[in-house]
């Protein structure tokens, strides 16, 4: 079945020169699982991978990304809000940078 995840994700921009700005963006985005809950263990993964890839909020120092709503043929899907959160700070977006460089070595 098909499922609709969206996401509100807290983060930074950069124009370039190693200047970042804070931002905020929403997105939606199309899944296809088997049951709601596995949509829902699909849209945390999504928000994980999203919290990896986009820049801190340099105000915070933390990408934060929530999972706003989630819905399929059946309507909304409830689920714990406050466990739909994923944040990532600046540190382990350095880390994680950093080890990516090493396993490419």
């Amino acid at each position: 079945m098909e499922y609709q995840a969206k996401f509100d994700i807290d983060c930074g921009v950069s124009s370039g020169f190693g200047l970042k700005d804070q931002d905020n963006i929403e997105r939606t985005e199309k899944l296809i699982a088997d049951s709601s809950q596995v949509a829902y263990q699909k849209a945390m993964h999504l928000a994980r991978t999203f919290a990896d890839d986009y820049l801190s909020n340099p105000d915070t120092g933390l990408t934060t990304v929530r999972l706003l709503s989630l819905s399929g043929a059946e309507g909304k899907i409830s689920f714990d809000e406050s466990k739909a959160v994923v944040k990532r700070s600046m540190l382990e977006h350095l880390l994680w940078f950093a080890s990516e460089r090493i396993s490419e070595e």
